[in-house]
């Protein structure tokens, strides 16, 4: 944790503060290790406090060591001066895509009465920047969480996804699966058969699955607090025409991205690898979504590999890779892999068969 909270202490100039306080509980824990559901980091140039209440303060000491432990008692406009006392403070970094509207003016309010008072500085992830390169450890850790999910979607693939059998008892089945093995739910599962499959995030029904028609499975495994992601489209009976045609493109969009991303290329200029494939074959239109998204902690960070993603990828991020087809009243298609940038090169995390 020690080399993480120096690389964060050395953007406090960029960003404009002398301190940051830290509540979103994926950053909590990557700089400190604590997993409980509550509680606040105070760093700044010379000091690590961790701020929580009753609950949390034995679990603390436990967890993040070398941090002083601060328990909070009673309202914020209580405890917070009291936290803040002594601290050299006069710019305070708040996790502005976290905090709600209120919490923010709460905490403003309070350090505007503060005697100097401090001024709250509101930052974007700035700590979410930092997890975007994962250490030897994190890559681990990642690396585990994707195989689990692989073996989850071979059980899906397998076992589960039969004509008859509903998209709800499927995702459930699958779920069990994943818990029996010791993880948990990345996110919750997707099964859609027929026409639910061209919507992209679409929820499980009571709809039965049948043969002639697409079936997309997305799933992700979260295991020792990191994320695989993972999609397949499956058709039970005879491949009709039109899927294998629309399978086959969006596979070679995926295909020529993953061979064509190196270090260096914006998130835009990798997604352009699969967009210009998909809109040279008149399908533009239906792929509506990025093509990747980060994933580590959290099943959806940064990078932004997608049309808005200006930050320029680098070694040691992991990102998935998953252009899709959604065609209203059809189906849809898409191909989902977890990669690492590695040596400048694409290393593909995922190889389940396709």
């Amino acid at each position: 944790m020690t080399e993480r909270l120096t690389r964060l202490r050395q953007e406090f100039s960029a960003l404009g503060v002398d301190g940051m306080l830290i509540a979103q509980p994926d950053n909590r824990y990557y700089l400190s290790g604590f997993d409980g559901s509550s509680g606040y980091l105070l760093i700044t140039s010379n000091r690590m406090v961790f701020a929580v209440d009753f609950r949390y303060v034995e679990q603390a000491k436990l967890q993040a060591p070398g941090f002083e432990i601060f328990q909070i008692q009673g309202k914020l406009k209580n405890w917070l001066p009291e936290l803040l006392h002594g601290a050299s403070i006069s710019k305070l970094g708040l996790e502005a895509n976290f905090l709600s509207m209120a919490d923010y003016r709460n905490i403003s309010g309070v350090l505007s009465d503060l005697q100097p008072a401090v001024e709250a500085i509101h930052t974007s992830d700035a700590i979410e920047m930092l997890r975007m390169i994962k250490d030897a450890k994190e890559i681990s850790l990642v690396t585990a969480a994707v195989k689990a999910t692989e073996r989850a979607m071979l059980f899906a693939s397998e076992e589960v996804i039969k004509p008859g059998i509903s998209e709800k008892e499927a995702a459930w089945q699958i779920e069990k699966y994943i818990r029996h093995a010791g993880g948990e739910l990345a996110f919750p599962i997707i099964v859609a058969g027929g026409a639910a499959s061209a919507m992209p995030h679409a929820q499980p029904s009571e709809r039965p699955i049948q043969k002639n028609e697409p079936i997309v499975v997305d799933l992700g495994v979260r295991l020792n607090k990191y994320c695989g992601d993972l999609t397949r489209t499956f058709w039970l009976g005879e491949k009709s025409p039109r899927f294998e045609e629309l399978y086959r493109l969006v596979l070679e969009a995926q295909t020529q991205a993953i061979a064509n991303i190196s270090s260096g290329h914006s998130g835009v200029e990798a997604d352009a690898f699969a967009r210009d494939i998909i809109d040279k074959a008149g399908y533009g239109q239906e792929f509506g979504h990025g093509l990747g998204h980060g994933i580590g902690l959290a099943v959806h960070e940064l990078p932004r590999v997608s049309t808005a993603g200006e930050s320029r990828l680098t070694d040691g991020m992991i990102f998935t890779v998953e252009p899709g087809l959604y065609i209203p009243g059809w189906g849809g298609i898409r191909i989902e892999d977890d990669v690492l940038l590695e040596y400048g090169k694409i290393k593909q995390l995922s190889t389940l068969a396709k």
